[in-house]
């Protein structure tokens, strides 16, 4: 569809296209264009031969627009449409709005001559009119009226070089390059201004020279390398020759900047820069080619020539650098791509150089001879080349050199075909004549671009242009094909899982071919394809894999011994094939891509199946990486256990988190290496310890020589209990039980936890009375009477075994009971006095009790004992009953006087009396006090008896 829809309409009867049609018979292609015979070029569509007729990809739309004058040059950029007329006046055509059409005349003298060509910078702001005597005019977007360039003049320009780095922020072309009809090249920026008696032009100067002056300057463009801004690169075209300048740029004197070097392109040159001598931005990267400059020719009588890039990122804003070029020459379309990277002065950045020939024609007569007609304009598509005749239009594509398009102009009595017209920012393309304007329009260009680069075998290509799943599978599997004519087996298996050619079909395929490890490496791609609901096919598949690695690693441990008997090889390298090194090498590849392969896919496949493939094959270090890998410690554990090595079976073990895996293999564990095992306990929070008491009978601590003479079983009840804080009986029992069946004399231990339990025992006490007792405890089993409560047994006990102290402590414990606590130290009295016959001593134990006299132990002591022996205690103690009946003898005075005092008062109190006044009231209920029991006070206060009463009670 045309952009000037408001002007344009088909209109067949006016201007009906003509339908060119091509028979075998009398059309013979030639050049390179072969494949055309049969093929029917209709309606401005060539079929590419594949598939079905689609919408033509290239179409001409005509626009209805009436032309003033003649039309003698055109140009469109951003949208914006300027044509120059033969009567010195432009049209300025906004594109956006086309209904409005804006007419500009030039001004002129007589003698400036015709108008040449118009030149339209890429912003579609700037234009520079050339005539044929040298004059040239310059038009800002915002102007109605164009101003001469004096600086210009002389100069016939035949091409412009625009610069990319103008915004549409800077009213500057900034710094760009003209080329002149006698091969000249000259800098200049033109700066556009309101002021009458200023230039635009800010400086005007020769840069370079061809040295020919016969030969214009056909075209001319420029670009900045990705990797360096101030590195550039130019070229240039004649009629014959192109030329490349690559090099870097300065800075020039004034104090306009290059682009990119953040300057606005304009600025202090002034008019008299040149006069000045100053040097212009590209003068530095010129100057390298003076003498001597490279270029290409190809010779031909062609009066014209064209220059043409192509980027695919034409954004004004983003623009990219060019990625491909064209060159319209006499021989043919010289084309081929720009690649940017180290090159330096004399190099060149063209790539992968064609030259197009032109296409041969049948004639127009009936001689049926084929006549090779040379285009008078050409336009540079992403796939295809667009040429233009004096009466047709005509595309080819790039991938095949194959016209894909022909289509007749409407040409009238008088009319004459022009040029082409690009818009490199909007990407539209036109086609202009002495009186009438068309639009080459472009439909999904890359539609079959796919097929093209499939025939070409250029994959990777055709595959970034598919549209859709069923031109993908197309290409992947002419790939995979293709691959496998080649035997590239692993190429092919890994890309014929992506196409849908049949799974039996392809892994026959590779079966027949004994080609195991490309079938290995189609069947995981094919794994990672499956979708996530066809789990029987995943397990099938992985299965089988699972079956083939374990087949190439004996393969291949077989090869290595083979190796390492025969005689090595004078090899430069022991990975040389058919080495044992080599062997070994691939060896540990399968086995990482094995161990790779359960890691990812462990999911799908069916456990016991696979431990049986494994198995048989005695592959125990898989076996054991694929049980760890699905969490299946239990046969690791049990592997290691039968191979006695207890460490790996202990590391294990520590990674479980499962504690019935703990108590199946404590026991055989805590039998042989009981340090590590309860080390690995100690670490697992989750065990219940009961669980583990069958380990710990399995324990015994004399035979084994440990790293510690620690008993382990207590080590770790001991932890249990006090940094876990257990209260299970049974495991307390156990402790209690272990503390005192130990082989030793010393208690504390036992004590120690017998003390830790305090009050809130979690032991049997009955049980552990009779276990001490039986293991002859003492001092336990004094500490277990005391917390039953038996103090006199506990005292007993402790006399028993002639342990005063111990005895005296637990005399002490009735705190409540001061007579119970005097009969056991009355005990303790009558052990040292009797069976001791020590007085001295126990006249000593007398003074360490508060509750014992002398006259409490003197029943004690033998009938005939010498009063000497305590007759200082005896005098001590009377002198202490003379002081008390002292003090009695003072308590009891004192308390005769304070009963003569309260007689003498109650005497007094019988003759007391009190006056009360009638109007006297009772001080609680306030009415009078007569007409109740009252008592009076001596302070005159009277209170009702039951008023007194109640106030008292509350």
């Amino acid at each position: 569809m045309s952009l000037l829809d408001d002007y344009m309409e088909s209109s067949e009867a006016a201007h009906g296209t003509s339908t060119i049609q091509y028979g075998a018979d009398t059309y013979t292609p030639t050049n390179g264009f072969d494949g055309l015979d049969n093929v029917r070029l209709e309606t401005g569509y060539v079929s590419t031969g594949f598939g079905q007729i689609e919408e033509p990809i290239f179409g001409i739309d005509y626009v209805q627009f009436q032309m003033p004058a003649k039309l003698v040059d055109m140009a469109v950029s951003n949208n914006i449409l300027i044509v120059a007329l033969d009567t010195f006046r432009l049209l300025r055509i906004d594109l956006d709005n086309p209904l409005e059409v804006e007419e500009i005349e030039i001004s002129r003298k007589p003698s400036d001559g015709k108008v040449k060509k118009i030149f339209f910078d890429p912003t579609g702001r700037h234009l520079i009119i050339t005539t044929d005597h040298g004059e040239n005019y310059y038009l800002y977007e915002r102007w109605r009226r164009t101003k001469q360039l004096p600086k210009f003049k002389g100069v016939v320009i035949t091409s412009i070089a625009w610069n990319k780095q103008a915004t549409l922020t800077d009213p500057s072309t900034k710094e760009i390059l003209i080329g002149t009809k006698n091969g000249l090249i000259y800098e200049t920026c033109l700066e556009p201004t309101d002021e009458y008696f200023r230039r635009e032009e800010k400086y005007f100067k020769q840069v370079y020279s061809i040295h020919e002056s016969t030969m214009p300057v056909t075209g001319l463009y420029f670009e900045q390398f990705p990797v360096n801004n101030r590195k550039y690169f130019v070229m240039a075209t004649t009629t014959t020759r192109i030329y490349q300048f690559i090099g870097f740029i300065g800075p020039n004197s004034g104090t306009h900047s290059p682009a990119g070097f953040g300057g606005s392109g304009g600025g202090g040159g002034g008019d008299m820069s040149e006069d000045r001598g100053e040097r212009a931005m590209f003068e530095n990267l010129f100057s390298k080619y003076d003498v001597n400059p490279g270029y290409q020719e190809l010779p031909g009588e062609l009066p014209h020539s064209e220059l043409h890039f192509f980027s695919r990122f034409h954004e004004l804003q983003q623009q990219g650098i060019a990625e491909s070029f064209a060159w319209l020459t006499g021989p043919g379309i010289y084309h081929g791509a720009l690649v940017y990277g180290s090159q330096n002065v004399g190099d060149s950045v063209v790539d992968n150089v064609q030259l197009l020939q032109y296409p041969a024609t049948p004639s127009d007569d009936d001689s049926g001879k084929l006549v090779t007609e040379i285009p008078i304009s050409v336009a540079l598509t992403e796939f295809h080349f667009v040429l233009l005749y004096k009466d047709r239009v005509r595309a080819i594509c790039q991938l095949n050199d194959q016209i894909v398009y022909e289509e007749m102009i409407p040409v009238g009595q008088g009319e004459t075909v022009i040029s082409m017209a690009v818009d490199d920012i909007k990407k539209t393309f036109w086609v202009y004549t002495t009186l009438a304007m068309y639009e080459l329009t472009i439909h999904n260009e890359e539609r079959d671009v796919w097929k093209l680069y499939l025939e070409k075998k250029k994959y990777n290509s055709a595959l970034r242009y598919c549209k859709d799943p069923a031109q993908k599978d197309k290409v992947f599997t002419a790939q995979a094909k293709d691959y496998f004519s080649q035997r590239r087996y692993k190429m092919s298996a890994e890309i014929f899982a992506d196409s849908t050619v049949p799974f039996e079909e392809v892994t026959l395929m590779f079966v027949e071919k004994g080609e195991v490890d490309a079938l290995r490496v189609y069947l995981t791609n094919k794994l990672n394809r499956l979708r996530k609901n066809d789990q029987t096919q995943k397990t099938i598949v992985a299965t089988w894999l699972v079956e083939l690695y374990l087949s190439k690693l004996n393969e291949l441990e077989d090869l290595a011994s083979s190796a390492h008997c025969s005689p090595i090889p004078n090899e430069p390298t022991n990975l040389a094939p058919n080495t044992e090194a080599y062997f070994l090498d691939q060896l540990d590849e399968v086995r990482d891509e094995f161990k790779t392969f359960l890691e990812s896919y462990n999911g799908n496949l069916h456990r016991p199946t696979t431990y049986k493939l494994i198995a048989s094959q005695g592959r125990n270090d898989e076996f054991l990486f694929f049980a760890s890998l699905i969490g299946d410690y239990d046969k690791v554990i049990s592997h290691w256990i039968t191979e006695k090595n207890w460490a790996k079976a202990l590391t294990v073990l520590s990674k479980e988190a499962d504690p019935d895996v703990f108590y199946k293999f404590s026991p055989v564990l805590m039998e042989n290496d009981p340090y590590e095992t309860v080390n690995v306990w100690m670490r697992q929070s989750n065990l219940n310890p009961r669980q583990l008491i069958p380990a710990l009978l399995k324990y015994d601590h004399k035979k084994l020589m440990e790293k510690s003479t620690q008993n382990q079983a207590i080590r770790y009840l001991s932890h249990v209990v006090t940094s876990l804080n257990n209260t299970d009986p049974a495991i307390h029992n156990f402790l209690l039980t272990l503390y005192a069946t130990q082989k030793t004399t010393d208690e504390t231990a036992l004590l120690t936890f017998l003390k830790n339990e305090g009050r809130e025992m979690h032991y049997n006490l009955d049980y552990a009375l009779r276990l001490c007792t039986q293991n002859n405890r003492t001092q336990s089993c004094v500490h277990i009477y005391s917390q039953m409560g038996l103090y006199e047994e506990a005292v007993n006990l402790a006399l028993k075994n002639h342990d005063l102290e111990l005895a005296r402590i637990n005399a002490d414990k009735p705190e409540d009971d001061d007579k119970l606590r005097k009969k056991l130290w009355l005990t303790i009295a009558k052990h040292v006095v009797q069976d001791n016959k020590d007085i001295k001593t126990a006249l000593e134990f007398l003074k360490q009790s508060n509750l014992l006299k002398i006259e409490d132990i003197l029943p004690f002591f033998p009938d005939f004992v010498l009063i000497n022996d305590f007759k200082e205690e005896i005098c001590t103690a009377l002198e202490k009953y003379n002081d008390t009946i002292d003090d009695i003898k003072i308590e009891m005075d004192e308390a005769t006087k304070s009963g003569d005092s309260i007689r003498l008062d109650i005497r007094e109190l019988r003759s007391r009396f009190a006056l009360v006044n009638a109007a006297d009231r009772c001080y609680c209920c306030n009415y009078p006090l007569y007409i109740r029991n009252f008592y009076m006070f001596p302070c005159q206060h009277g209170f009702h008896g039951d008023c007194l009463t109640e106030k008292v009670n509350v």
